[in-house]
């Protein structure tokens, strides 16, 4: 069933859109109701097909299912874990589960439905055939045909064409996989009726559909319903402005199997009718509604709904929908523990709440749980009437088995295959979804005035918030103790100790463990380490709690042998109560106001990079931090004695003080006191400092930040191959030999890129350091540019370095680390 608009639209405020399953009951009133008999109609299917979260075309989606009364879908091959995140810390799988959300939650307000593949996002390619060198072909096109056969769309629509005109090789397969996946099914007897690909221009589009019309429930053009959807992807940046006027979707017609003229873009597709006695229903009920009476529709619903099979499927989901909205009858479930330790029971209140007018009567209720759980009814959960105005109160228990696992999403239960997602063992029927179902569902089955519906609601942690009033969650089941270590990754130089009492890390590194009780009451924890082989033993630890979600934190310190070489090593930590039962690992809630939170499962154990590193010495180190970056995290955990400069300090401090000013990752557009005072931080170098100037985009340029020109290609210079080759091109220069000499061996095991937004032209007051190119492509030469600056030294770089230390990188450190010891070294 398509979200309801109204209540997407209607919350809107300072926190974000409310997620519609989480709304207290209600019944959605009359908008709500008026889609679900808009999508009662002839049912028409389109299916738009791109590479990434933000590729889909929300106009068409908009239209589609908004305007037209058909049900949309968008298909993305990927997750977007390849991106970079604007609005937190989370990278990779962690933005994927972001991504996911902020694509679901454009769907609650285009009204499309929602569709994956396996493929993992390993960032930018350049061509088809570099991305089809990491995805195997033939499993991408079964995944995009399973979504085809599901969905039976009449029209394919292809964001991209499959061709270098796409521009990032990721979407040149997205492309080819729509076209090839289209001609597959050509001979196929429901197969899609057409196949379009999306206009780059007035000029070629063979169809143009006005977007710019009203839509007459929500007030406003589908237009500015898809710009609202698309402002959804807020970890991209990218909200828009909800312009009025006119507009359009523009297509080219690519293929059909359909007689006539292509003059709309149902033209010739007859849809799925079904029978005519249920659509005059259905139109009745609509001219009912339009004098704002949801009951007056009842009987014609009623009347639909005898004639329609339980299993049809989305319709007949649908009208049920309808006929609960147009009774009043309203479903809740909600539990009083947000997250339940597995072998723990979970108490839930259900209610069924008969708002209308309407005969009602509860047939069945119950509560649907994983295999192996056990579901005990209380009380009030057997046939019962509900009067008009009253409620049914039930009660249920849930025994959660002491085995039973964290919650995960059902992509991340097996490990990520190279860039595929492994999903052995996962139902047919949740593959390619977003999410698997709730994890616990209020199911009923209820006779209105007659007629027998089958309705279902999710069960969710409910709780008053004093502020704010009621809000509500999912509910998360995770292990008796919660158990993380951190820093999860350790580069531990063996080289270049900072100076005592500035940091000193020697062969001991202290590790924060964080225990948290899920278990009801008090309990007992006896914490356990698993040091490398040949490392200090640690003795375990003995934590005591009082109750439930207490957390509890401890240092520990690992000690290195006197013979430690390099090379990877792990510390592992456990918890074991007092029955026996040992907990590894934590649930980590990814929770932002726009989207609904997810979980997944973190490891409990820290893993040692031990590499050859040495430091410069440092006093103090300005940074100004970036889109998603860590860097100054995993400097200050080396021992570099990083200080985060605040609005206030870029404002008014005296910079002198520092050695260095590292300036991260789009900084420029997510720090407005750094675009303010950058003259500030010129003058800073001028007088003598370092000011190291990390990846930044088109803004920088724009702006004109850097204190000698610079540029950047559109589309942007970049190294997708985190193999390429690297060559010196001023061998002699400093940064290459102090305090670490740059080699060969520091550019290996670099991951998913060498770089982007390189400078492609540049002032002759830079020197370029570095050369390197993807393979088949001309030399780049603007990755790391250094000029003096007055007494210092200005350097712009577009080196990843924000992917490469959090990957603990060891010659990404020991480069970073040399261009920090600029500052005892005027560039002339």
């Amino acid at each position: 069933m398509r979200p309801c608009l109204a209540i997407v639209l209607g919350c809107v405020g300072a926190a974000g859109p409310a997620v519609a399953q989480f709304a207290p009951p209600g019944t959605g009133g009359v908008v709500a109701l008026a889609e679900a008999l808009q999508g009662l109609g002839v049912e028409r299917r389109v299916l738009v097909i791109g590479a990434h979260p933000d590729d889909e075309n929300t106009a068409l989606l908009t239209l589609v299912a908004r305007g037209l009364g058909g049900r949309a879908a968008y298909l993305s091959l990927t997750r977007g874990e390849g991106g970079q995140n604007l609005i937190g810390p989370e990278l990779g799988v962690g933005l994927g589960l972001i991504r996911s959300e902020e694509l679901l939650a454009a769907r609650a307000v285009d009204g499309a439905e929602q569709f994956f593949t396996r493929a993992y996002d390993f960032g930018y390619s350049k061509s088809a055939d570099e991305a089809f060198g990491v995805w195997p072909h033939d499993s991408l096109l079964a995944d995009v045909i399973a979504v085809i056969r599901r969905f039976r769309p009449h029209v394919i629509a292809s964001v991209f064409w499959g061709t270098p005109r796409d521009g990032h090789g990721q979407h040149q397969v997205a492309g080819a996989l729509a076209h090839e996946a289209y001609r597959a099914l050509l001979d196929s007897a429901w197969g899609p009726a057409k196949l379009y690909r999306s206009a780059r221009s007035a000029e070629s589009a063979t169809l143009t559909i006005p977007v710019g019309l009203l839509d007459p429930l929500m007030g406003r053009s589908y237009a500015q319903l898809a710009a609202a959807s698309r402002s959804r992807h807020r970890s991209q940046d990218m909200g828009q402005l909800l312009r009025p006027g006119p507009a359009a979707v523009r297509l080219i017609l690519v293929d059909r199997r359909v007689p006539g003229p292509d003059t709309a873009l149902f033209a010739g597709v007859e849809g799925d009718a079904g029978d005519p006695r249920f659509a005059a229903l259905i139109d009745s009920a609509r001219a009912r509604l339009d004098a704002w009476h949801p009951a007056a529709v009842l009987p014609y619903l009623l009347r639909a709904r005898r004639l329609l099979r339980a299993d049809a499927g989305h319709r007949s989901a649908l009208l049920d929908s309808a006929v609960a909205m147009a009774a009043g009858v309203v479903l809740d479930a909600v539990t009083a523990d947000r997250i339940v330790a597995a072998g723990e029971p979970l108490d839930i209140e259900a209610d069924v709440w008969n708002a209308g007018s309407a005969e009602v009567r509860v047939e069945a209720l119950s509560v649907e749980a994983p295999t192996g759980w056990t579901v005990t009814a209380m009380d009030g959960a057997g046939r019962a009437t509900v009067e008009r105005g009253a409620v049914l109160t039930s009660r249920f228990t849930v025994s959660i088995p002491p085995e039973a696992g964290r919650t995960e999403p059902y992509f991340l239960r097996r490990p990520v295959a190279g860039a595929m997602y492994d999903w052995t063992g996962v139902a047919a029927d949740v593959r390619g979804r977003p999410f698997s179902p709730p994890l616990l569902e209020l199911r009923a089955r209820i006779t209105v005035d007659g007629v027998t519906i089958d309705a279902r609601r999710e069960v969710v942690y409910r709780y008053r918030d004093q502020a704010i009033g009621e809000v509500r969650r999912p509910v998360f089941i995770t292990r008796p103790f919660e158990v993380a270590v951190s820093p999860e990754l350790v580069v531990w130089p063996l080289d270049g100790e900072p100076a005592a009492g500035r940091g000193a890390l020697g062969t001991a590194r202290p590790f924060t463990v964080t225990v948290t009780n899920r278990a009801r009451g008090a309990a007992t924890a006896r914490v356990q380490f698993t040091v490398p082989d040949g490392w200090r033993p640690m003795g375990p630890a003995t934590l005591r709690f009082e109750r439930e979600d207490e957390t509890r934190t401890l240092t520990v310190t690992l000690q290195a042998p006197p013979a430690v070489t390099a090379g990877d090593q792990a510390l592992g930590v456990s918890a074991v109560g007092s029955d026996g039962r040992a907990s590894e690992g934590a649930l980590m809630v990814i929770d932002y106001p726009h989207i609904r939170p997810r979980a997944m499962a973190v490891p409990s154990r820290a893993e040692i990079r031990v590499a050859r590193i040495a430091l410069p010495d440092l006093r103090r180190v300005g940074y100004v931090r970036g889109a998603s970056d860590r860097v100054p995290e995993e400097l200050r955990a080396i021992g570099v004695p990083i200080v985060l400069l605040t609005a206030d300090s870029l404002a008014g401090a005296d910079l002198t003080r520092y050695d260095a000013i590292l300036i991260g990752s789009r900084a420029y557009e997510t720090e407005p006191a750094l675009v303010a005072n950058n003259e500030r931080v010129l003058e800073y170098a001028r007088g003598g400092g370092l000011v190291i100037v990390q990846y930044q985009q088109y803004q920088f340029v724009d702006g004109g930040f850097a204190p000698y020109p610079l540029t950047m290609a559109r589309p942007h210079d970049r190294v997708t191959d985190e193999r390429a080759a690297v060559t010196a091109l001023a061998p002699d220069h400093p940064v290459l030999h102090a305090p670490n000499e740059i080699g060969p061996r520091d550019w290996d095991g670099w991951v998913q890129e060498r770089g982007l937004y390189f400078a492609s032209t540049w002032d002759s007051a830079y020197v370029p350091v570095l050369e390197m190119a993807d393979p088949g492509d001309a030399p780049l030469r603007g990755g790391l540019l250094i000029a003096p600056l007055g007494q210092g030294t200005y350097v712009y770089t577009g080196l990843a370095f924000f992917r490469q230390l959090p990957a603990g990188v060891p010659g990404a450190y020991r480069l970073l680390l040399n261009l920090l010891g600029l500052k005892d070294r005027h560039v002339p």
